[in-house]
């Protein structure tokens, strides 16, 4: 979305985005609960927690850059 040759609505991108962190904490709370038993869901955790982190990282140059209408 964000490379489309017509530009971006930030309000959709910011609202894409927004989801895709809130999914990815979701993912990482479950595999938590069982990552004392499984490696595969400690490094399942770790990737989505980075992945959130690196989505607010881009949603915070994103609003400095271009803010919201």
């Amino acid at each position: 979305m964000m490379l489309r040759m017509n530009g971006m609505d930030m309000a959709v991108m910011s609202s894409m985005m927004q989801t895709t962190i809130m999914m990815c904490r979701a993912c990482s709370a479950e595999c938590m609960m069982h990552a004392e038993m499984s490696e595969h869901c400690r490094m399942c955790a770790m990737a989505c927690d980075q992945a959130a982190m690196a989505l607010e990282k881009m949603m915070g140059s994103m609003s400095e850059a271009m803010p919201v209408a």
